[in-house]
């Protein structure tokens, strides 16, 4: 790690919320990045324009008072903060950053239609695993659950993923409306049950504790046939890996999966009451399907934010942030934003 230029200030570990002063210069606030990638979201199998690294160092060295000590450490000399950021595929280290205080914690890759975050790795030409449902490895891969405890999804979809889906089946009673994704809710009284074959052929094999004899509950939507997934964030299949089993702690959770603020705000925010304190429990979303710009604009926004903020609140630099990150969204044509 390189030192300091001698005509900078001095770096002081305080304590978040410290307002205290090294002997030699005002202190440095170190706020700790965590970044987990899910599936098919791994850096290398994203646009390289957009990888995370290439683009700060693209980007970075057009603000002076940026410096780049690592690919793991950024300080920006006018806001007085030193960022430390580190990366991981493993779910079971997700699990961990949520549960740790004062952390920056962002999830980026697929949503599953609201299931969740999702781990695993898929190749190209290999799409077909149990990482898109309960994990190849439970521990280290497939979904982290916080979505509504009923969604409907395309019956093909199960087939084209590969992996074991827990349907709704016809002996069971149809959910409670506020149980029900919000795409779901329109169709709850035109459900209709059917055998998995009538669904799609082979779907029967893919279907956890189906017996001989069962109907499962669906609707058409267009050409789609959706079936109804037990899915959740408490309790479920995914468990001890699911919103509600982790003790959340981290200071700023970032969902970048497509249409995370339909499919999970509403979960986290107000079911699981994950709610803003102070400088705390901050949250953001996506509003529709997203791509991987988002990543590496946030990231890059956010230690180039120019202001003095050490030891003060998050809030002005992350709503900086925000508002950086949507308007490069938009001069990049893409239609979704952060909120």
């Amino acid at each position: 790690m390189s030192s300091l230029p001698a005509h900078l200030p001095a770096i002081s570990r305080q304590h978040t919320g410290s307002t205290s002063h090294s002997t030699l210069a005002p202190a440095y606030e170190r706020r700790l990045i965590r970044i987990a990638s899910g599936i098919e979201a791994h850096d290398d199998q994203i646009p390289a324009e957009w990888r995370l690294q290439p683009y700060l160092d693209s980007v970075l060295p057009h603000y002076p008072d940026v410096e780049k000590v690592s690919n793991s450490e950024y300080r920006n000399h006018r806001q007085r903060v030193i960022f430390d950021l580190r990366q991981t595929t493993d779910k079971s280290v997700f699990r961990q950053w949520l549960e740790t205080p004062e952390l920056h914690v962002i999830y980026d890759g697929h949503a599953r239609m609201g299931r969740g975050p999702c781990f695993g790795r898929v190749e190209q030409g290999a799409i077909q695993t149990e990482d898109w449902g309960e994990g190849n490895n439970r521990t280290t891969s497939g979904l982290f659950r916080m979505g509504f405890p009923f969604i409907g999804i395309d019956a093909a979809e199960i087939l084209e993923h590969g992996y074991t889906a827990h349907l709704l089946k016809e002996s069971e009673p149809i959910p409670a409306s506020a149980d029900c994704h919000p795409q779901l809710r329109p169709y709850l009284r035109s459900l209709h049950s059917y055998t998995p074959d009538q669904l799609h052929d082979g779907l029967a094999a893919r279907l956890r504790n189906h017996q001989p004899g069962d109907r499962y509950w669906a609707y058409h939507l267009g050409r789609e046939v959706k079936v109804i997934h037990h899915a959740g964030w408490q309790n479920t299949a995914s468990h001890p890996h699911e919103w509600a089993a982790v003790n959340v702690r981290c200071r700023v959770f970032c969902h970048l999966g497509c249409s995370s603020f339909l499919h999970n705000f509403p979960i986290v925010r107000r079911q699981a009451g994950w709610r803003r304190e102070g400088n705390d429990r901050y949250a953001y979303w996506t509003t529709a399907s997203s791509y991987p710009p988002t990543l590496a604009l946030w990231i890059a926004h956010l230690i180039s934010y120019n202001v003095e903020n050490a030891f003060a609140s998050w809030e002005p630099s992350l709503a900086d942030t925000v508002t950086r990150t949507n308007r490069q969204l938009r001069a990049h044509g893409y239609s979704y934003r952060m909120i």
